[in-house]
């Protein structure tokens, strides 16, 4: 069955901070909250699974919603959590496709749904909102290429740490205690996040929370000081830089050795050579006959 298909149960679905919403003039919102289809999803509840066909896209009035992907293999990854206001499903966004992830609620939500025809008739109608979302789509494309470098570059501690105060910023609020991040999160939901183990996580996340870094109160992680958590994360080429002295060295020493073999070709050696660290034909006849050149018998 095509997901984009919610039930038409209607609730009002307003998202005062969707960026799409504010785009759009009274009179075009009016419009769109009468073509959205409403629906009150519970806590747990699947809104589509991943390889559904999406055929039209959702934003989320109010609650919160994960985006999930599953491998092959059946490891399961969130991609991204959402917020009051965001707008999902991109992979209809120009026609009819299946989906890449599952969307499921992580608390009580309230979400709308627009159908795939009446959303591209609403870019056409409104130049302001095609410019705001061809923005928003760059931006989407830019956050991935710097999640590519960081998964190539950054050690899992400082992602973690980096996760955390993402996290904070985008779902946190600030009371006597700390940075609260107002979502209930498991050390497996940070696991799924990061792609990595359970058991890796909770090793790190007890240790941060020994040094006073974090801590959970109520079922809610709290960060008790922002900028020491920054700080704490080593830069990542510091790190690294022994592993590049050592690589650049080894790259060194073979350009090395291929210039004095060349040099010995050049000086009438045989030019048969097997390669990085083998034998030419000259060598292997001086150990048969039992001479020796100036060489040696193995380079």
């Amino acid at each position: 069955m095509a997901a984009g298909l919610p039930k038409t149960n209607k609730t009002v679905c307003e998202a005062p901070n969707s960026w799409f919403l504010n785009c759009l003039s009274p009179e075009e919102r009016s419009q769109l909250h009468a073509l959205m289809q409403h629906r009150a999803y519970e806590r747990g509840e699947t809104i589509f699974s991943q390889g559904d066909i999406i055929s039209g896209y959702w934003v989320l009035g109010q609650g919160k919603v994960q985006l999930i992907h599953r491998t092959s293999d059946g490891h399961k990854q969130t991609v991204e959590l959402l917020r009051d206001g965001d707008w999902f499903g991109e992979d209809g966004f120009a026609q009819a496709s299946a989906s890449s992830v599952s969307a499921q609620t992580l608390a009580e939500s309230v979400i709308g749904w627009l159908s795939l025809a009446d959303m591209q008739d609403l870019l056409r109608r409104s130049q302001a909102l095609a410019l705001e979302f061809m923005r928003r789509l760059s931006h989407e494309v830019s956050k991935l290429r710097v999640r590519l470098v960081e998964l190539a570059h950054l050690g899992t501690r400082e992602r973690l740490i980096k996760l955390l105060l993402e996290l904070g910023e985008k779902y946190g609020f600030k009371n006597e205690h700390g940075l609260v991040i107002d979502i209930k999160l498991t050390e497996q939901d940070l696991a799924d996040m990061l792609g990595n183990t359970r058991v890796w996580i909770c090793r790190q996340v007890s240790m941060l929370r020994d040094r006073g870094l974090i801590a959970y109160r109520r079922g809610q992680l709290v960060i008790l000081d922002e900028e020491k958590l920054r700080e704490f994360a080593p830069p990542p080429r510091k790190r690294r830089a022994i592993f590049s002295f050592w690589r650049d060295l080894a790259k060194m020493c073979k350009a090395l050795y291929t210039l004095s073999v060349n040099k010995f070709i050049d000086r009438g050696g045989d030019s048969t050579y097997t390669g990085l660290g083998g034998d030419c034909q000259c060598c292997k006849s001086q150990r048969v006959s039992g001479t020796s050149g100036s060489v040696g018998g193995r380079f």
